[in-house]
Parts: structure tokens; sequence; C-alpha cells
């Protein structure tokens, strides 16, 4: 039996197709489809490219069916419903239907090529008058197999058996026939660029330089956006026998592009040196450019995001050690919490939030008679009664509710809207009081923190890269919450979902944070988790996302003093949280400021 040269389904031999594939035929089961229902529109078109795949059609017939079937494709993925992209994880059953639907679109539209290039290739006679055929398969094809696998890598699922295989194939046909760089306009509408199959290959190989399990949310897609212009940095070569260390494509088996490390010369089947160093150089430079626009206190909330990203990126593409802790295997349930909001009240044991009337008895200004700040103001402290005026409200609003920051929940909404929303919705919220604890598997430990296990029956877990979460020993009530931050995570076949936890504290410390200068000054208290100093560890404070920077001085209010942190170093970002280091100082001078607008309808001297 002939080795197939392509991962693509059998055929019948001598049973064509019973179906009408007449361009009138196609062309009117198309515009049948209900184009406002993706998922019914995806059920037909998979089930009829299945049914194409596996039965014999003429190559020209075939071309032609794929031309009008893969132009509707194209808009189903324009329509695809993406609200699913930056959910947590485990997936709804709802949600994880979805995403296979999507994938297995994209992978029975790339068999449909893949069939049309072996067909192609095995026909010598017939691939001298369809060059052109060829050309335009192979670029759907990887299109294809690259927007399956972008699918794939938004829920953390590995590869399919064989997926690296016919890429390198792909790639080595192109090669061959010196199609490889041959330009492929872009749609100018939608601000694509021209291309070509060199770029797309180089493209995916970047993908899954990037380590996928690493991603944040919905940054699988993104990452792969950038990667048109990005991929114009790398190069693929031929290696010499004298190779011993770089990233490696060994075309000749089943594998992404590798970092490999070596003593000694190593020899691959088919190896191609691919070659990053203009790619980290500009990567360098852009992640120069918004760190000093972060210093200088100019960097936007989704500049700091695409910082974070750019330097992740940097970090899995370059040259990287091996690991440093060596993992133990062990067995243990383990309990957890997921988002900083849950795991503060879960590390407060749930204590009351409201740091507002705590402030006024920790502080002594308020407390006592006159002024003793021993600051110049404009009039005594006693006759400038609006600032504990605001305090006060503040207090009284807060005294019956189970506030909270509202920054954990997969939203795109503004973070100021979701600060001063509506009352309605707040109240709604404060029903739901009950802290919600996960039971996991613990399957392995380091040094530096552990690996656990959550079933998929487990939605509520709401586990996902960059989320911050607290873990304690199942069934052990002395055990006490470790707080850390999920910084890998992987969906197993099963769909049960495994994730690495970076430990940073036993001992973490619950306090409210609120901006009294800088970025998001005269807001409310919110909740936020006190990393005490360990070994080279500075102390550090984990504040909801998108809510201070840089030099932002914070009112920090713990469960027995007041005290003052200045912001000086962002340590960590992610969606849902932001880790800064800080300086601890003296209560600043908070005199009236001659130059602010004056409002009116509040007490005024």
């Amino acid at each position: 039996m002939k080795k197939k040269f392509l991962n693509i389904p059998p055929r019948s031999d001598d049973t064509p197709i019973s179906m009408d594939v007449s361009e009138s035929a196609i062309k009117a089961w198309i515009v049948a489809l209900p184009t406002l229902d993706f998922v019914e529109s995806c059920l037909q078109m998979v089930d009829l490219l299945h049914e194409l795949n596996r039965h014999q059609l003429e190559v020209t017939e075939r071309v032609k069916v794929m031309s009008w079937l893969s132009a509707r494709v194209d808009k189903l993925h324009r329509i695809m419903p993406r609200n699913y992209d930056s959910q947590s994880l485990p997936l709804s059953q709802k949600q994880l239907m979805l995403k296979i639907q999507a994938q297995e679109l994209f992978a029975e539209c790339a068999v449909a090529h893949k069939v049309i290039v072996s067909d192609l290739i095995d026909n010598r006679a017939l691939l001298t008058q369809n060059k052109k055929a060829l050309f335009f398969s192979i670029v759907k094809a990887m299109h294809y197999m690259s927007l399956g696998l972008i699918e794939r890598f938004l829920v953390y699922q590995s590869p399919d058996k064989g997926t690296w295989h016919d890429f390198h194939k792909l790639f080595v046909i192109s090669e061959q026939m010196g199609i490889l760089d041959i330009a492929i306009s872009g749609n100018a509408a939608r601000g694509e660029g021209s291309t070509s199959i060199n770029e797309l290959y180089k493209k995916i190989l970047l993908l899954s330089l990037a380590d996928m399990s690493r991603l944040m949310m919905g940054e699988a897609e993104t990452v792969y956006k950038q990667l048109a212009g990005w991929s114009k940095f790398t190069s693929l070569s031929k290696l010499d026998d004298s190779f011993r260390c770089g990233v490696i494509v060994d075309l000749g088996i089943d594998e992404p592009a590798n970092h490999v490390f070596s003593e000694k010369p190593v020899k691959f089947l088919n190896g191609r040196l691919f070659n990053l160093t203009r790619l980290l150089e500009h990567l360098d430079g852009q992640i120069d450019v918004l760190t000093e626009q972060g210093m200088a206190g100019k960097n936007m909330l989704s500049a700091r995001a695409t910082q974070a990203m750019y330097i992740r990126l940097r970090f899995t593409w370059g040259v990287r050690s091996k690991r440093g802790a060596v993992r133990e295997p062990i067995t243990s349930a383990v309990k957890l919490i997921s988002g900083l909001h849950e795991c503060h009240r879960g590390l407060s044991n749930k204590r009351h939030f409201n740091p507002e009337h705590d402030e006024l008895r920790f502080d002594a200004e308020w407390n006592d008679v006159g002024d003793t700040s021993g600051a110049l103001t404009l009039v005594p402290e006693e006759e400038s009664p609006w600032e504990k005026d605001v305090i006060e409200a503040r207090a009284k609003a807060n005294l019956n509710g189970n506030r909270v920051s509202q920054f954990d929940e997969n939203s795109r909404r503004d973070a100021w809207e979701k600060i001063y929303s509506t009352s309605v919705i707040e109240r709604a919220r404060q029903e739901n009081t009950g802290l919600q604890i996960i039971d996991c598997l613990q399957v392995d430990r380091s040094v530096g923190g552990m690996a656990i296990v959550c079933d998929s029956e487990q939605s509520a877990a709401s586990l996902a890269v960059g989320k911050v979460v607290a873990v304690s020993l199942a069934g052990d009530q002395s055990s006490q919450w470790q707080t850390g931050v999920v910084r890998w995570l992987v969906m197993l076949p099963n769909h049960d979902i495994r994730c690495g936890v970076q430990i940073l504290s036993n001992q973490a410390e619950t306090i409210a944070a609120r901006s009294i200068k800088g970025v998001g000054e005269e807001g409310e208290y919110f909740r936020s988790i006190l990393i005490p100093e360990e070994e080279s560890c500075p102390a550090s404070v984990l504040v909801p996302a998108a809510v201070f920077s840089l030099n932002t001085i914070l009112s920090i209010v713990t469960i027995s003093e007041l005290k003052y942190f200045k912001l000086k170093e962002l340590l960590n970002n992610s969606a849902s949280y932001n880790q800064f280091s800080f300086e601890e100082i003296e209560r600043p001078n908070m005199g009236i400021n001659l130059k602010a607008k004056i409002d009116r309808n509040r007490r005024s001297f």
C-alpha cells in the first residue's frame, strides 16, 4: 500500500460523489445557508466538506467547488462568535462544542485543499497543466490549518497528530516547485498586506514557539495577526555539520520549531535553522519604547498589556536555559480559590470589607482635635471638614454592602464604567456572597510552585493564565492558604485543565488600597493583597488591573493600621491584576490645590 504523502482521509476508489457539484447547484446551496446562524451554517458546511473529502472527484471539479466553498468558509470565520475567546477555563459544554465545531470546519476545509495538492503531486501530467491550482491549494491548506491551530491554542489544546508533518510537507513541495516566495495579495479593505507561502510558514512556526500554554486568554489570535509583519524579520536556512545551538525546524518529523542546545554537533533528517536574531532585536526596541513611556507615566492600559505580552514572547522566542527547579510527582487533593477578589475574601476568612470605616478609626488626624499634620494648609483642619465628610459618606454607603471591585469578570467594558456601574447591577452581584472554593488535584510540586488538575465539570473554577489564585491542602484544617499566580495552562485530551501555579507567598496579607494621588485619584478602595518581602524578592502589592500606575500614592488599610505606599516598579501584570513594588512613606500633604476646579455644590471656605 502506498504511503500517504499528506494526512488526508481515504476515498472510495470507484464510487464518485452522488451530489450535484455543478456551479449552479453549489452556489444555490451556499445561498440557502442560514447566514445569521453560525452554528447551523458551520454544521452544514462541515457535513458537505466531509462528504467531498471522502469521495472521488475530478481534480478540476474539486478546485472549482473549493473556490466557492472556501469563500463561504472565510465569511463564516468573520462572523464566528468571539465572546468565548476571553473566557476562563474550563469551558461550559456549550462553549466547548462551539470551539470543536470551529476546529472541525477549518480542519475539513484544510483537508479539501490537501486532497487537491495530493492528487496533483501524484499525477505529473495533470500537475503541469495546473501549477496555479497547486500554488493556491497549498496557500489555502496552510491558511486553514493555521486557523484551526489558532482555535486550538485559544483553548490551550495541543495540535492533532500529523499537523506539523503536513505543514512541513507543504513547505517542502513549495520549495521544490520554486513557489515559496511568490507574493499573494491580501484584502486591502481588511488591512491585509501581501504575503507568501514562506511568510505563512514562518508565521505559524513563530506561533508554535510562542508557547500557547503561557499566552493570556485570547492572545493566540492577537499574536498571529502581528506575525504578518514580524515574520519578515526571520529567515530559514539549511544547516551545516557544525550546528550545536539555535532554533531548529526538522522537516522530516511531526514536530514544530524547537530550541536546541548541544555540546556536540547535531544532525537532523532535514533540518533548517530558524534565525530570529533580527526579530528579537526589533522586539527589544518595542519593549524599551513602552518601558520609557511607562516610566514617564504615559503608558496607557492597553500599552501596559502589550508590553507584558512582548516580554513573554521575548522570553519564549529567545535562548532559554533549562528548567532550574526539579518537578516532584505528587498526588494530593487541594482547595482552590480563583481571582483577586475571591482570594481576598478567602484569605480574610470573608471578613467584612469596609475600609472607609476603618480609615476613620485608624487615622489619628480625624480623631485628634486640631491640625496634627504639621503641613502648611490654607485653613485649620477643624475648619475644613469636607475631606472627612467624603470619607464618612464612603463609610456609610458601604457599611452593609458586600462590595466587589468588579475586575475579575471576563468583560470588555471600560475600567471606570465597571467602577461606577449602576446600583441595581451592584446589588444583584452582592446577593451572591458565597465564596467559590473548588476541589482540584495537585500532581507535582517544585521549589517555586505546583501543577494542579481541575476537572472539566468544574466550570466555576475560572482558571486563566495570569490569574491570582489561592491554594490549600484539602481536608487539613490547619493548612494555610498559599497565594500564587497561574503561569501556564493546557487542556488535556479529556478536557480537564492542567495548570502551573507560581507561589508568591505563604503569608500574604489582605489589604484595601485607594489612590490619593496620581492615577485613579479620588477613587474607591479595592480589595488588594500585600506580598511580604521574601529573600531576594521585594515586598509588593497585588491590585486590580487598570486602576493604578507607577508613582501613584496609595492609602492602605490593613487589619490594624493605616499606611501610605508609593508604587515604584511594575513587577508583573495580566488582564486581572498588577503587581507593584512599593515604598512606604509618611502621610502626604493633602492641602487644597488652588489650581483645582472648585465644586460650588460642596462646602468651601
